[in-house]
């Protein structure tokens, strides 16, 4: 009886473990979701994305930069979380910005290069 009672007990525990984990990787996901912005390079060669986002009511006028360089194949993201993000596929200039002008990709989207 009592080795029946800690059997319970035991996959009682563990259920409540799995459940507080299922739940936590939930939480996780609904964090993510919406929250910056995929790049996919559908080409055969490496390219490299310039980005801008954050606080700003311009392309121009966001302070936040990073540069990715994404392989044939391969995404590239950028943690930018509720704030859209401005990119160039050229090399921006301190004067001008991008040289193309920017373009826009809305928070939680995903954008695919050819």
């Amino acid at each position: 009886m009592v080795r029946a009672a800690r059997s319970k007990t035991m996959l009682a525990l563990a259920a409540a473990a799995a459940m507080t984990a299922l739940g936590a990787a939930s939480l996780m996901a609904e964090g993510m979701a919406g929250s910056g912005v995929s790049f996919v390079n559908a080409g055969k060669s490496t390219v490299y994305v310039y980005t801008r986002y954050g606080a700003g009511s311009s392309c121009n006028d966001m302070r936040t930069d990073k540069t990715l360089k994404i392989k044939a194949g391969q995404t590239g993201k950028v943690d930018s979380g509720d704030s859209k993000v401005c990119y160039c596929l050229a090399l921006p200039n301190r004067t001008d910005g991008c040289p193309a002008g920017w373009q826009e990709v809305p928070a939680g989207g995903s954008l695919t290069i050819q």
